[in-house]
């Protein structure tokens, strides 16, 4: 009977435990969608001038002290009070006297303010000088009513209104003065996740295609955070949360765990789809057990497909580009630490993280040709490599070529000015192809969207170039990468040889988290120039080639290969 009762008491405190952390959850989820609101739509001048990011630490830890539903709808009302003094909650919204005063709402040009790029801004109307052009500006509605548990519903002014320069009603920020950092604790791994998923649900481009449940997203990203021990765990649940939208820009960053983190042994690797094998194609020192061409099988002991997936899982973007990505990840941890590498042929190699990946060309580039003939009279460009000052002294030089390859599958260091130089010089945009745009959103939960014109890069005819041209591409071309392919496909200047790529582009937009982390995500929608969709999955080419195992032990290229056989076609 004693052992029966105690079964009886573990199950009720058991549920009182879980009911208790559900109960913490929504009260959370329910935060999480005012803050973002009012941090992104709602105009105030106290609302416009503020760190949202510290005040979402503090609201977490606030949040979580309230022991029920009436302690948690006083709380929101005191935590917003002093930066939306106009929210109302209940029937009624706020009433205006309008008399001698101007509007006041957000402009946003993708997800402005904290933005590291200038790419993506915001401005209030009636308060800012507006310098951005997105064409005509819609106006956001007057009021938005938030939704919450338990019939809880806050009304949002999205417009303000300003007399003598100032919004009003007038809030006070003094009770937050005193905001600052703190050392990684529950309450920043929350905020953490409050924060990325409060940018994401409203200026994330891609919702009309991807119908992402938001709500599961929030749930599963803050069980996984309150349940953080430290920043390395933050990193992987925000990393394992970004996963959903198959955003090849979406990326966690985290100086302090790269700095550590980020050391491979010396070599290289290709993942063959087609036979599903990881193949070594390039070795730096002085190793002598491993050869270009070497098939391996288990990386420590752990079958070579297994350890891909479970890279994977924490990448952002489609398949093909999250396989690209966990390839280049496969080898990497803590310096002079020992990786073990199982071949096909029963050897066991041991290997030691001893260079560092975020330093060493050999990891980063395929080759380090800038422009060279090669047989049968073909001229070779690679983008990754090509400079400005090369375009322009060899003009006459390129217009000799009749049979040219144009190589993009290393991403171009834009400092060089190669890419804008060749263009410029030898492709104007003969067909006017568009590809790009940003959403204009003034309303909370990417509603009522419009966009921006669609653009692209105009430029003007200088040189002619009679010369049947490839353009060669695979999954690793991503953002920059894909707008060459589109621009170039889009007037019919070659014919694309490779693999699909990516399906990345949109203008990348990063964003800072606390305790010196970050997230970025695509901030524009990116569609083919014939208006279809792009996202995840890219430039198509017009011949498909798969990498050649024999090739690779004979140090050849079998894109370059594929590339000369068909520029010498009759």
């Amino acid at each position: 009977m004693t052992k029966l009762k105690l079964f009886f008491l573990c199950i009720v405190c058991s549920g009182l435990i879980f009911g208790q952390s559900n109960s913490e959850i929504k009260k959370l989820e329910d935060f999480a969608k005012m803050y973002s609101v009012v941090r992104h739509f709602h105009p105030s001048d106290e609302s416009a001038n503020f760190n949202w990011d510290l005040f979402a630490m503090y609201g977490v830890e606030e949040i979580l002290k309230t022991k029920n539903q009436k302690e948690f709808e006083i709380k929101i009302k005191e935590l917003f009070l002093p930066l939306a003094p106009s929210v109302t909650y209940g029937k009624n919204e706020y009433q205006w006297d309008k008399t001698g005063t101007k509007p006041v709402y957000w402009v946003n040009k993708g997800l402005g303010n904290d933005s590291q790029k200038k790419t993506y801004d915001r401005k209030r109307k009636n308060v800012d000088s507006i310098d951005f052009n997105i064409g005509s500006i819609p106006i956001p509605q007057p009021f938005y009513t938030l939704k919450l548990s338990n019939n809880f519903s806050p009304i949002i002014p999205l417009i303000v209104y300003s007399k003598n320069n100032k919004t009003f009603p007038e809030g006070n920020l003094n009770g937050y003065q005193s905001l600052k950092s703190k050392t990684f604790d529950r309450n920043t791994a929350l905020a953490n996740m409050i924060i990325m998923w409060s940018g994401l649900r409203h200026f994330f481009p891609y919702q009309d295609e991807m119908k992402l449940d938001w709500d599961k997203i929030l749930k599963e990203g803050l069980i996984s955070a309150y349940q953080n021990k430290n920043e390395e765990e933050n990193y992987f649940t925000l990393r394992k949360i970004s996963h959903y939208f198959n955003d090849g820009h979406m990326w966690i960053s985290y100086p302090d765990y790269f700095k550590l983190n980020y050391f491979s042994p010396g070599i290289k690797t290709r993942y063959m789809r087609t036979t599903k094998q990881l193949v070594v194609t390039k070795i730096l020192g002085n190793n002598t057990e491993l050869k270009k061409g070497d098939i391996i099988t288990k990386i420590d002991d752990k079958n070579v497909e297994s350890v891909i997936d479970s890279i994977k899982q924490y990448w952002s973007g489609s398949d093909h580009y999250n396989t690209q990505n966990a390839v280049k990840e496969l080898f990497k941890g803590k310096e002079n630490t020992a990786v073990s590498i199982s071949l096909d042929n029963g050897n066991i190699v041991y290997l030691k993280r001893d260079f560092n990946t975020m330093n060493q060309t050999f990891f980063s580039y395929d080759n380090e040709i800038e422009m060279q003939e090669l047989r049968n009279n073909v001229l070779y460009i690679n983008l990754q490599n090509l400079k400005k000052i090369t375009v322009e002294s060899k003009i006459d030089y390129i217009k000799s070529f009749g049979k040219i390859i144009i190589d993009i599958r290393g991403y171009p260091k834009t400092s060089n000015g190669g890419v804008t130089a060749i263009l410029a010089t030898f492709f104007p945009d003969r067909n006017k192809v568009k590809f790009m745009s940003f959403p204009k959103i003034e309303n909370p939960f990417y509603n009522d969207i419009s966009y921006s014109n669609w653009k692209g890069w105009d430029f003007k005819k200088k040189e002619e170039l009679n010369a049947k041209i490839v353009l060669l591409v695979n999954e690793g071309c991503g953002s920059f990468q894909e707008s060459i392919a589109q621009y170039i496909k889009g007037n019919n200047y070659a014919t694309l040889i490779g693999r699909p790529t990516g399906g990345v582009n949109g203008n990348i937009n990063r964003r800072p988290l606390l305790n010196t982390m970050g997230y970025s995500f695509t901030g524009m929608k990116v569609r083919n120039p014939d208006g279809s969709l792009f996202h995840t999955i890219g430039v198509q080419p017009d011949i498909v080639v798969e990498d050649n195992l024999e090739d690779i032990k004979n140090g050849k290229d079998t894109f370059i290969e594929k590339a000369i056989d068909f520029l010498n076609m009759k």
